[in-house]
């Protein structure tokens, strides 16, 4: 399923809450952290601080950068990949527009050579935070419809799209050489997600979605998660892929049976727990209840 530019358009024209809205400091949890550079392989390895973790690929010909959190916290970035190697970035990517994962391009931009992403991603990133001179956006200079691929150093980089689902807007970065997959928040890992309807996204399109990257993906393939409940839980396995979209199939069908059984919008998003995710801790307060509640909005009306 692709949406089109008028669907985008006329379905996103705020982030609701403005969770993911640039410099938005919605949970001192996620946010508040001394930035870390964790390797994982092949030269490979992944970047936190505040908002969605980073992906890197950095040799002494090769430089490549996945996402790019807050300008604040990018500038700790582009410091530690100096560190590394004295390139510039060959290719930017950004997963999908959310600013936690878009608002760095404005510093990053004069260190990469282009910046890549879904054509839906630019779309919504325009729509959703251009026009704001007090926080100045810089945009893809390069998307892509279904896949997009470079060879940058030893690795051979693939960007898929497989449809809406977070936003409508996700992509996923495969380093095919390492195999190694950033998935953005494709997966919250262990931690209840964020629904972006407004942004295109749709729970039962998620579920497609992730049922269509464990077909895709190996079993050997390691995961980087956009995140987690803890910091030690941003890469992973397809196992984890599939608890994600476990979680999802049970949210529809929970939410599914109470709108059967007549029960109201506040009376579902009160209940203690999505039944079999009992365990499933929230990362920011009042995430189950926003769950629950975009759940039923999706459903009800169908």
């Amino acid at each position: 399923m692709k949406l089109t530019r008028k669907c985008f358009l006329k379905s996103s024209a705020l982030i609701t809450g403005g969770l993911f809205l640039p410099g938005f400091r919605f949970l001192s949890a996620f946010q508040e952290q001394a930035f870390k550079f964790t390797p994982i392989r092949n030269n490979i390895g992944i970047f936190t601080e505040r908002g969605g973790t980073i992906g890197w690929y950095a040799t002494s010909d090769s430089l490549v950068v996945i996402d790019s959190q807050y300008p604040e916290t990018a500038k700790n970035l582009v410091e530690g990949l100096k560190q590394k190697t004295p390139r510039k970035i060959d290719l930017l990517f950004n997963t999908h527009h959310h600013g936690d994962h878009t608002a760095g391009n404005i510093v990053l931009k004069d260190y990469a050579n282009k910046i890549v992403a879904h054509e839906n991603c630019k779309v919504l990133q325009e729509k959703n935070y251009g026009g704001n001179p007090e926080k100045p956006q810089v945009y893809p200079t390069a998307t892509f419809t279904n896949t997009w691929g470079e060879d940058v150093g030893n690795e051979k980089i693939v960007a898929r799209y497989f449809g809406p689902a977070h936003t409508g807007g996700d992509s996923i970065i495969h380093f095919e050489n390492a195999n190694i997959a950033h998935v953005g928040d494709l997966v919250f890992n262990k931690t209840f997600p964020f629904i972006d309807p407004n942004g295109g996204g749709s729970i039962k399109q998620w579920v497609f979605t992730l049922e269509e990257i464990i077909k895709h993906y190996d079993s050997d393939t390691t995961f980087i998660f956009g995140h987690s409940i803890s910091d030690d839980l941003l890469v992973g396995a397809k196992k984890d892929v599939a608890a994600m979209k476990d979680y999802l199939n049970a949210l529809i069908e929970f939410v599914s049976k109470e709108i059967k059984n007549g029960k109201a919008k506040e009376e579902i998003a009160s209940v203690s727990a999505v039944p079999g995710f009992e365990d499933l801790k929230e990362r920011w307060q009042g995430a189950r209840k926003m769950n629950l509640e975009r759940a039923y909005n999706e459903l009800a009306i169908q």
